[in-house]
């Protein structure tokens, strides 16, 4: 007969909980979670910058001065977008942190 190790098996016991808690979260994520985080980026950087395409080009036709409004505008959108993905990253990142306090939460429960 081989000698029982209680450790070993609380060790086994651990390591298979994480891997099942990981992938029963897995199972629950969508295939295309990660593109539409990608298009969501996008669009927070692009929008304002076409916003000031517009803009520019009407603000150009109606009152033109020595400076284009276009090129301004589009810069200014730009930066305008860097902001708004700065903070869109920012909150996004906190979420996923939450998600995975949770996550060790869960296994710490399963563990006791």
């Amino acid at each position: 007969m081989t000698e029982f190790d209680e450790n070993n098996e609380k060790a086994v016991r651990e390591s298979l909980a994480r891997k099942a808690a990981m992938l029963k979260m897995r199972k629950n994520q969508h295939w295309s979670s990660n593109f539409g985080l990608i298009a969501a980026l996008g669009g927070v950087i692009i929008l304002p910058i076409v916003i000031g395409i517009f803009t520019g080009t009407y603000l150009d036709n109606h009152f033109p001065i020595t400076f284009s409004w276009k090129l301004s505008l589009i810069f200014c959108g730009f930066v305008w977008g860097m902001v708004n993905a700065y903070f869109w990253i920012k909150t996004e990142n906190a979420k996923i942190e939450s998600g995975e306090k949770e996550f060790k939460d869960i296994i710490d429960k399963e563990m006791h």
